[in-house]
């Protein structure tokens, strides 16, 4: 009798264990550093064991119900296996699809500014060339090696920073929040916590340089009060840092004065759905700019707006996209002032614009093309600044005799080319103190088309304001000195020129010697030659054949000109470049090695276009660094400094 009854015991044993059978549910898709939950609390057998196997190199997991974060992005395959009091085993597997989450995600919603890199290890050898072109090699090495000897592991390594519990397939990220306006928080992915803490203490823990110069933090590990772990330093001057870990990401509010919990509290509330990736704002910034290698995000607060630029600008952004090609910036800002209609109508000039290029000598240093109705775009600059727009009222009307308002606006269309003519020589000469005075041997020259109905009319009130002994023939025209000759200006074939400096040193006519009394019977004395007036001069006679801007922008592959809406600019960093070291080869010794030795390191930069206009809700810009050919070839697209409509 007693051997029936444990047989039917065993029996019943193994009939309730063949009834635990393995339920790991369905296929899933989640997000790296997010936990998630595996099968249900349930009441087992004695004896009876579920484990579970993650597939992802972390160890197994031991009950029915299990919390699991994946580390990484990545296909896995789940198992589940229950172990009956017998020993008799039963599995059944189902697959994970991990997707990256991206680093805004793991910024909180409301951060007033935020720097994200995506992936950053990946670009590593890309940022180091473009650093040598840039001539920056040092300060790149320097930086790096100071951040690793800080972490004590190659920081830019990806297979250390992985060692290291850092997860090089996710990136970085440092922001600042309402919550303290003198906090900066950094967020790195991890794809091992108790490793990525470690490296985090070492850096702490330790005398360092820079922000982290008053260590070593005495750490503290403690409690928010919703239970969450965060790790409390205070160092020697008093500042204060905070760590914290959550959904894959480290966070540390960098060393500061203020209380590090307060920065840390819009960390600990982040939903894993959430974050600044949810925001509207962000999504629209990034329409506009694109992911890049690097993304910064601003927008203003409450208590912004005291400053003349912060009251001026609303949402900011802008990513760099870095290539073998050229560095480039795409730029996108909304005016608080301006709505969009105003915007539009403000870059807008009241006809087409023209090659105004054409009408400059070649040769600038820089060459910006603005376009706008002239109207429009004064009240603007009466809005950012009275003050300023006062002084331009006051120093047209000495200049000319003219109001501005009146007289001046309505006589142009809207078009202007503005050229930066450099004496590199006088520039040399400035920068060793030799002659501070010789910047005004190099100057600016700006080409202003006229309505047609206005130019002559226009010219007649200047010609009747200036006297005799200040008007210069040339060129089929007549250029005048204004202001003591600080200042030159003249209107011809439709067109205001206005230059100011740019006279040559050896071509500045000297004082007359009083005629004599057989001199007086003579003819007047023959009018300057137009190189004595300098580029306003060959631009008002210019010789037969000479090159134009034009010529000159047409060949560095730089347009946009004849956009309405563009607004333009040129830098021509080689050309800067080849006129000082000829400028300084004559000043010879340390000062003509030195500018070799600039031009050498420099030797990779071609120059840089900037391209804005107006878009439906703010304005958009490119700023493209091209690197010469040979040296990588000009950018895509972004050789005609053109952003993407």
């Amino acid at each position: 009798m007693p051997t029936r009854l444990a047989c039917a015991a065993l029996l019943v044993c193994a009939a309730c264990a063949r009834h635990v059978a393995p339920a790991p549910g369905e296929d899933r898709t989640v997000a790296s550093g997010v936990p998630v939950v595996f099968g249900s609390e349930q009441d087992l057998p004695k004896g009876t064991r579920v484990l579970w196997d993650f597939g992802d190199g972390t160890p197994p997991a031991d009950g029915p119900r299990v919390e699991h974060a994946f580390p990484r992005a990545g296909a896995y395959r789940v198992t589940e296996t229950v172990v009956g009091s017998d020993g008799q085993k039963l599995s059944a597997s189902v697959n994970a699809t991990v997707l990256r989450r991206p680093v805004p995600a793991a910024v909180p919603p409301d951060v007033r500014a935020a720097w994200v890199q995506e992936r950053p290890w990946d670009r590593v050898t890309v940022h180091r060339a473009t650093a040598a072109k840039l001539a920056l090699t040092d300060t790149f090495d320097e930086t790096a090696a100071e951040l690793s000897d800080a972490l004590g592991f190659e920081a830019l390594d990806p297979r250390a920073a992985q060692e290291n519990g850092f997860d090089p397939d996710e990136g970085l990220a440092l922001f600042t929040v309402p919550q303290d306006a003198e906090a900066l928080v950094a967020a790195v992915g991890t794809s091992d916590e108790a490793k990525a803490l470690a490296a985090v203490k070492r850096l702490l823990s330790r005398a360092s340089e820079g922000r982290f110069a008053g260590g070593p933090f005495q750490l503290t590990d403690t409690r928010t009060q919703n239970g969450v772990p965060m790790l409390l330093g205070a160092g020697r001057g008093g500042e204060q840092v905070a760590v914290v870990l959550r959904y894959g990401y480290l966070y540390l509010r960098l060393p500061g004065l203020t209380d590090p919990t307060l920065a840390m509290r819009g960390v600990i509330a982040l939903q894993p759905s959430g974050g600044l990736v949810a925001e509207p704002a962000w999504q629209l910034a990034i329409q506009h700019v694109g992911q890049g290698d690097a993304v910064f995000f601003s927008r203003p607060s409450e208590k912004d707006g005291q400053g003349r630029f912060a009251s001026q600008l609303g949402l900011a952004a802008f990513s760099l996209v870095d290539g073998p090609e050229g560095l480039q910036m795409k730029l996108f800002a909304q005016p608080r002032r301006l709505s969009p209609e105003e915007l539009q109508k403000t870059f807008t000039p009241l006809k087409a614009p023209p090659d105004v290029a054409a009408r400059l000598p070649a040769g600038p240093a820089a060459y910006v093309k603005v376009s706008g109705r002239p109207d429009a775009l004064w009240r603007e600059l009466l809005k950012a600044s009275q003050a300023d727009a006062n002084r331009a009222r006051e120093r047209a009307e000495e200049l000319t005799g003219l109001d501005l308002e009146k007289d001046l606006l309505p006589a142009f269309t809207g078009n202007v080319g503005i050229a930066l003519y450099l004496d590199a020589a006088a520039l040399l000469e400035a920068v060793l103190g030799e002659e501070v005075g010789a910047f005004d041997r190099s100057g600016f020259l700006a080409a202003a088309e006229l309505a047609p109905e206005r130019a002559r009319a226009l010219q007649q009130a200047i010609d009747r304001k200036v006297s005799a002994a200040q008007r210069v023939p040339i060129g089929g025209t007549t250029l005048w000195k204004l202001g003591g000759g600080a200042a030159m200006a003249a209107v011809k074939d439709g067109y205001l020129y206005f230059a100011i400096g740019g006279v040559p040193q050896d071509q500045e006519e000297p004082d007359p010697a009083p005629p004599s009394r057989r001199d007086r019977r003579r003819r007047p004395a023959p009018p300057p030659r137009p190189a004595q007036l300098g580029p306003i001069g060959h631009a008002l006679a210019p010789e037969r054949g000479a090159r134009t801007l034009s010529d000159q922008l047409k060949e560095a592959s730089v347009s946009g000109f004849d956009s309405p809406r563009d607004q333009v600019g040129w830098f021509d960093v080689q050309g800067l470049l080849r006129s000082l070291q000829a400028a300084a080869e004559g000043e010879g010794g340390m000062v003509g090695a030195g500018a070799r030795m600039v031009a050498d390191r420099m030797a990779a930069l071609r120059d840089a276009v900037v391209v804005a206009r107006p878009a439906p809700d703010g304005v958009d810009a490119t700023l493209s660094l091209r690197f010469r050919r040979g040296r990588g070839a000009p950018p895509a697209g972004g050789a005609e400094g053109r952003p993407p409509r």
